[in-house]
């Protein structure tokens, strides 16, 4: 044996990938018929019955994900737990699942290391970089479960060494996941707000101005309605309070003005009223 028998983190992350989609397929098998009928039984339905379809649609969904969240949990468990102690892209990948004695773990313990997985998943994927900068490259699962990943020669009587960890470069993908959270959460708060949404809308319109040959009529994208007039363009959208605003690029003009109601005001949004 040499002297670290842990698989490394990319033959880990290949036999997830794998395994991820065989647990998937028995699902799917039996949701995504199912879901397709229903779409069709839905277009050839009369209008007042249509809710009733639309509602069996979502309860065939959420049947979907319980039957992903079993077949997971079931295909993970049974097999890491098994003889073999590894699922089939783990023995793909030649590697497998030991407890901390080096013996085959139970399949409580492997039931409790699939559920811990969502806590990896909650830490932005974190837990499971940790596979590739941890001492004994155990993922944060590993570390709840008491488990670590080896390759599929490993024999009980053999030890398991210290490797050398990497903590700085663990810190600085937490540091960086954080801040894309962040970002992404600012983002998405600055978007809701209407001087967001109206710099967005002015973006597009500005797009919106240099396609040629453009149709008139409208264009609604998320929350944002589009219109192209003869003298130009509009983008209209609404506050939280359900005030609208309404911006407007002339069709030869290159400034971007916000057409003021009565209730509301433009400086709100920062464009300046138009004349």
């Amino acid at each position: 044996m040499n002297a670290a028998p842990y698989a490394g983190f990319w033959k880990r992350l290949i036999a997830f990938v794998l395994d991820s989609i065989i647990a998937a397929v028995p699902p799917a098998i039996i949701c995504v018929p199912l879901l397709i009928w229903q779409g069709r039984s839905l277009s050839q339905m009369p209008q007042d019955q249509q809710p009733i379809y639309i509602l069996s649609i979502l309860v065939t969904y959420a049947l979907w994900q319980v039957l992903s969240l079993l077949s997971i949990w079931l295909y993970f468990a049974f097999l890491e737990s098994g003889k073999r102690q590894a699922t089939f892209g783990k023995r793909i990948m030649k590697i497998k699942v030991i407890g901390k004695d080096g013996q085959r773990i139970s399949f409580a313990r492997a039931s409790g290391r699939i559920f811990a997985k969502f806590i990896s998943y909650m830490t932005l994927y974190i837990g499971f970089i940790m596979a590739g900068l941890t001492n004994r490259k155990r993922a944060l699962h590993d570390y709840i479960a008491e488990t670590y990943v080896v390759r599929e020669d490993f024999q009980p009587t053999d030890t398991l060494p210290d490797t050398p960890s990497h903590p700085w470069w663990l810190a600085f993908f937490i540091i960086a996941a954080v801040a894309l959270f962040g970002a992404v959460l600012l983002l998405g708060v600055f978007a809701s707000l209407p001087a967001g949404k109206a710099f967005q809308a002015a973006a597009q319109l500005q797009t919106l101005a240099q396609q040629t040959n453009l149709p008139y009529g409208t264009i609604t994208a998320g929350e944002i309605t589009y219109y192209h007039f003869s003298d130009g363009y509009r983008a209209s959208f609404e506050d939280e309070n359900g005030e609208e605003y309404t911006l407007y690029l002339p069709l030869e003009g290159e400034t971007i003005c916000c057409e003021e109601y009565p209730g509301n005001s433009c400086e709100a949004i920062g464009f300046e009223e138009c004349e």
